[in-house]
This record gives C-alpha cells, structure tokens and sequence, in this order.
C-alpha cells in the first residue's frame, strides 16, 4: 500500500516559523533557532528580489514561499544586471544617489529593500543576502569594477552604513564574494573585508559565509575563512566548456564535512532549473533527476541544508509566478525533500562514508550513480539516496545489526512524496538484508530513498 502526500498537503502544512536568530547547534554541524531547535536551510534563489518586484509582488512570492515550506532566500542587497532597470529597483529607485558610489546610499532604495526583508523576517525566513555581488569573474552582473574604484574608506563605511540599518533584523545572514574567486591579495578583496569589518562592527553576532567561483566552497578562500561562521558549497556547471564532475554535490559536501576545522555547512549553489543553454535542455525527465539528485546527496552527506534554483525565478522574469516558476516540477520535489527530513531528526545523521550501514550496493564514489547514505547514532535512523542510473532495479545491503532495535524500513518516492513499505517490514536489528528498489517513481526516472528508522506506535 502507498500512503501519498500530495503537493497540497505540503502547501497546507508549513513549517512551523522559527525564531530567529539562528546559530551554530551543539556539534557545530547544523543551525538553531533561540529556542534551541534545529533549523533546516530549505532554500530558493531570489536574487533580484529587492529590485524587480514592487511591494505586492514581493509580498505575493514571500507568502507562496512561506507556505512552502520554504526557511531560506538567497538574496542581492544591490543589482548590477539582473533586473528590468538595475540597478534601480521597481519603483525606479538606486543603491546610491551618485552612481556607483558607496558614500552616497539612497535613503528610498533600502527603505524598500527593508520592508521586503522585514517581511520575511516575520514569515519565520532566513535571508542570506550579498552587500556587494562580485558578478561571474568580476563582470557587468556585479559590482566589482566599483568596488575596486571606490576605496578602503569608502567599502567600509558602506559596510557600517548596511551592518547599522539591518543590525535588528534577526533573519539576517550577510554573503561575501559572488561568483568570483579574485586573487586573495587583490586591491577588490582588501575592500571587500573591509565591508565585512564595517557590518561585523555595526552589527556583531550576525552569521557570515562567502560565495567565490563555481567548485569551491566557502573556507577555500583563505582572506575571508578566518572571518567566516559558515561554510556554503558551490557546484560545478555543465553549461559547456570545462564541464566539472556531476557528483560535485556530495564529494565537495564530504570534504566541508570531513575538515578538521569544520563550519555548518550547506549547498549555497548547485544546477538551476530550467536554464536555457543547459546541456538537457529538451530532456525534463534527465533535468528533474539532477536537481533532485544534487540535494539529496548534499544533504546526506553533512549538508545543513540547501539552496533550489529555478530560473525564471531568480531573476523574477516572465513567469516566474507561473507553472515553471514558483510551481514547477523541481520546485515541488523540494517540497517533498523538505517534509521527508524536516518530519525526522535529520540533525543526527552521520554520513555512512565507512559503508558500516549500506554495505553492498553503494556503487563508486565520484560516479553519478553513487548512493549517499547517513545513519544516526543513537541506531534510531537511516537513510539512503539511491539515483537513477537506467540500468534498472538496484539492490542495497544493510547491516541491521546497526540499528538500536526492530526496524521499519520504506521506500520514499522523491518525485511524488509517497511511502511504500519495504517487503518483510518490520525486521529485527541483526544480520543483513537486501533491500530492491520498487522500480519506475512515476517521472521516467527510478530514484528512491530507502528510510530505515524505529517503528512509529
């Protein structure tokens, strides 16, 4: 029998909304709330948020967000391109009232931003938010030709100026870099830092992680780490040139996991949906798998959390309040990846890297078909990601001998959030035991992620 949660029944039932600040929890591995309770980064990619929508519009995505479940937003304080007239906002407003001109900050620019920002603080979301986006490689999408102009005062002066304004605001993780890894000692990073030290001394407490080039993490970037309380990691591309290892997800989450001096870390950054150029284009079925793919691995592999991104989303163009918005198909399995962990103590798994749980039937690490697994220790819970590999059913070996006590082992289908339990469910904690996936999950594909946990009453 398959127990199916619908995609309205996640709509229906939010998290409930934390209360922030969040911070380290006991084992440095995850965020809490003030209250102690573990906080899972579910994350959509809102750059241009705070520029190309008007207050309703804003409204109307924070409040669909919110419903889904959503904890996180990945959003730009400024817009260098990516809006309809950057880097003004909606109602015609810019950063700064001399162009380019980190003295001179507009007082109706980030007035609008704070009432956006002030309303997802109240919706119980986190906002990670870039006070100055590089732009890839230090281009027009970001401001890194006027960072470099404007000078050490100047950087951190503006960094006082936006630490000042949003030391209140409790939802507030501050974003460092922007899709560039520019050369450590370059004039553009000193400034840079000296943001950081403006918003750390105007505001200290607040949360700090960087994002540099694509296949790096967040403490690879050695004039920041020592400023850093979180590490994100950021996925390779496959748009073409130097395509990067698809399985970037969960090798580059284990090695933020398995550093000695170790952060929370989580996938700032992965494979949009929906991006035009991408090598599936034409191919919905192969592009869903690999969004769904890239979190469960990341997530299972030490992950505190995740980013989604969806294009035309991010950038808030043409429909992105449409179908292949905010409603799409990989949207919708987050949704399922979010209730299929957030309604388990995801907090306490441990990555399986040894194999002492799944023991046959993993595959090779560093190949896409790889299975991720994490365990608990206490013995109480286990998970599997098993990817699509087309090659048909997969057999996993489990030594249940792990396991704190009886069993109940189910199938998870990512693509529909519905349980289907394992054949001899519940079975007694010793010996080992071949679990087959159930076949094709309904979206041409057949990734499944097996649950091991105690028998609920």
């Amino acid at each position: 029998m398959r127990i199916v949660c619908l995609a309205l029944t996640l709509l229906a039932a939010p998290l409930l909304a934390a209360t922030f600040p969040v911070r380290a929890g006991d084992t440095g591995r995850y965020l809490v709330d003030r209250t102690g309770a573990p906080f899972f980064i579910h994350g959509d990619a809102a750059w241009s948020l705070l520029v190309a929508l008007d207050a309703g519009g804003a409204e109307r995505y924070l409040e669909d967000r919110r419903r889904r479940g959503y904890t996180a937003l990945l959003v730009n304080l400024i817009e260098h391109e990516f809006a309809p007239a950057a880097p003004r906002n909606r109602n015609g407003d810019a950063p700064f009232l001399t162009p380019g001109d980190f003295a001179a900050p507009n007082e109706a620019y980030f007035r609008h931003a704070d009432a956006i920002l002030r309303s997802a603080e109240k919706k119980g979301i986190l906002v990670f938010l870039f006070p100055c986006y590089f732009g890839y490689i230090g281009g027009s999408e970001g401001f890194w030709k006027e960072l470099n102009a404007a000078g050490a005062e100047k950087a951190y002066a503006y960094g006082k100026f936006v630490g000042a304004r949003y030391r209140d605001f409790k939802n507030i993780v501050w974003v460092h870099g922007g899709d560039y890894s520019p050369p450590e000692d370059s004039a553009g990073v000193r400034y840079a830092l000296e943001i950081q030290r403006g918003i750390a001394e105007a505001a200290p407490g607040k949360l700090h992680t960087y994002h540099g080039r694509r296949s790096t993490t967040a403490l690879d970037h050695t004039s920041f780490a020592p400023r850093l309380q979180l590490n994100g990691v950021y996925t390779g591309d496959e748009l073409g040139g130097k395509n990067t290892s698809p399985a970037e997800p969960y090798t580059m989450s284990l090695r933020a996991y398995e550093r000695p001096a170790f952060l929370p870390h989580f996938l700032i950054e992965g494979r949009y949906e929906s991006v035009a150029g991408s090598k599936f284009a034409g191919d919905y079925t192969a592009e869903r798998h690999r969004l769904r793919r890239q979190h469960y691995w990341a997530v299972l592999s030490g992950a505190a959390g995740h980013f989604f991104g969806n294009y035309p989303v991010w950038p808030f163009g043409a429909g992105w309040d449409g179908a292949k918005g905010i409603d799409s198909p990989g949207n919708r399995d987050m949704g399922f990846l979010r209730e299929v962990f957030t309604s388990r103590a995801w907090q306490s798994l441990v990555p399986d890297t040894g194999h002492r749980t799944v023991t046959a039937g993993y595959g090779a690490f560093g190949a896409t078909g790889y299975v991720t697994a994490g365990r608990a220790a206490g013995g109480e819970l286990a998970m599997a990601y098993v990817p699509h590999t087309g090659k048909g059913a997969r057999t996993l070996t489990v030594d249940l001998g792990q396991f704190a006590g009886p069993v109940r082992a189910q199938w998870f289908n990512p693509a529909d959030g519905s349980y289907s339990p394992a054949a001899r469910s519940p079975l007694s904690n010793s010996g080992s035991h071949d679990f087959v996936t159930p076949g094709g999950n309904g979206s041409g594909t057949d990734d499944w992620v097996l649950i091991l946990e105690r028998p609920r009453p």
